[in-house]
């Protein structure tokens, strides 16, 4: 088995584990286990965040891996992206049900790159951007939005009315951000953005951005 057979990547909140399509079950938990005993002390209490990419791992599967996980840290939430190639209309219809529901589990789309003037990424999901979003573009989701990087452009969280979804951006300066069906506009001129990520969400009928910090989703 190639070393690089199971690798892991940050994502806020959590971990993103790529697993080898044809990886045993059994050596994808120890694999697993190592990682997440070498991280205790990183992730402390914190609820941890997993989503596996790369391998089709059957529903048997996925809750040994939950009920085995659980035995190890205080998950938040973990998410299975499923690489079967489908059609469009065939994956929608079979992802209805584990759509996402504000923070809560859900399907999650990933894009890897910057997001650019006039592109839009449209998902009914959760949306992880491993890049920037430039001014112009737009990134929409039934669910959560995620930049791993500067949001510049348009964001809209929960599209379908959604008022538990939230936008997280290492640097969150949106064009227009947008939650349910609240909206919001950057004021007018150039604003001392600071130095750490921030979370934006619903309170009632306002929208409210704050430092985001571990632990912060419930």
């Amino acid at each position: 088995m190639k070393e690089n057979s199971i690798f892991f990547k940050g994502i806020l909140g959590g971990l993103q584990v790529h697993v080898d399509p044809q990886m045993d079950l059994e050596i994808v938990k120890e694999k697993l286990k190592e990682k997440l005993e070498s991280s205790k002390n990183f992730f402390q209490d914190t609820p941890v965040n997993l989503v596996f990419t790369g391998r089709d791992f059957k529903d048997d599967e996925k809750e040994e891996l939950k009920e085995f996980v659980a035995q190890q840290i205080n998950i938040g939430y973990m998410d299975f992206y499923n690489p079967t190639e489908k059609g469009e209309e065939e994956k929608e219809e079979e992802n209805k049900e584990g759509l996402t529901r504000g923070t809560d589990e859900g399907m999650t789309k990933f894009y890897k790159g910057t997001v650019r003037n006039g592109q839009r990424i449209d998902y009914q999901g959760n949306i992880i951007i491993m890049g920037d979003v430039n001014p112009g573009a737009e990134i929409v989701a039934a669910g959560n939005i995620i930049v791993l990087g500067h949001l510049r452009g348009m964001a809209h969280a929960g599209v379908n009315g959604d008022m538990d979804a939230v936008v997280i951006a290492l640097r969150l300066q949106p064009t227009q951000l947008r939650i349910g069906s609240i909206i919001t506009r950057s004021p007018e001129g150039e604003l001392e953005k600071p130095d750490y990520p921030e979370i934006a969400y619903i309170k009632g009928d306002n929208l409210f951005i704050e430092p985001y910090t571990p632990g912060k989703i419930k």
